[in-house]
């Protein structure tokens, strides 16, 4: 079982150069050494449905939800810069934790891009919506783009946080228009019996940073 640490921020624009310097030289370096976790990956916000969706984005892939809680990550957390001069200025500061439930794709190098899907889905068409997601829709969107995980909501401080979210990986928010990929996104059961359930629909680009 493997889950992701979801971590989104702004910051004012006088201290945007700063904080990339931190986090990158620093804050990111001293996190990764901590057990438990087994990579971080960082992006900038390009686009997104979601008027409220913070410009910065880490994701830290992880074995636990404790790791975050543990003595070595607090340790690293407030090493350096970041606790005293970078943290305080932070606005729109949420933390998510998702577990990972499916991984689609030929498992390529990771793409420039995350295309970031995020929705809920009423209780009674749940298990529905999980089977069409995982056997047809996210597998044939994966073969246009590369790669795609899904997630489930385990706990987040954001109380509008989706309950499921995909990320797919791809080389331009371009692929997202080609015909391949609205073929894909229109086959099967998704488009008649579970988009018109979905709600709360977000959709984001981020590039890696």
């Amino acid at each position: 079982m493997a889950y992701i640490y979801f971590v989104q921020m702004d910051i004012p624009a006088s201290l945007d150069a700063e904080l990339n310097r931190i986090y990158d030289t620093e804050h990111v370096p001293m996190l990764s050494k901590v057990p438990g976790v087994n990579r971080v990956t960082r992006y900038r916000l390009e686009q997104s449905n979601d008027t409220r969706m913070q410009k910065y984005l880490a994701i830290y892939e992880i074995d636990a939800p404790e790791v975050v809680d543990s003595k070595a990550w607090d340790e690293a957390s407030a090493w350096g810069d970041w606790a005293a001069k970078i943290r305080p200025h932070t606005t729109s500061r949420h933390h998510s934790f998702f577990e990972k439930i499916g991984e689609f794709g030929p498992g390529r190098t990771p793409g420039a891009y995350a295309y970031l899907v995020q929705m809920d889905i009423p209780a009674a068409h749940e298990a529905e919506f999980n089977r069409i997601y995982d056997t047809e829709h996210a597998p044939l969107l994966s073969k246009v783009c590369g790669k795609g995980r899904r997630y489930r909501l385990v706990k987040s401080n954001d109380s509008r946080m989706q309950k499921y979210m995909v990320i797919y990986e791809m080389d331009s928010p371009a692929v997202t228009e080609t015909k391949e990929w609205h073929e894909a996104g229109a086959y099967g059961d998704w488009a008649s019996k579970i988009r018109p359930h979905t709600t709360s629909r977000h959709h984001s680009f981020f590039k890696r940073v």
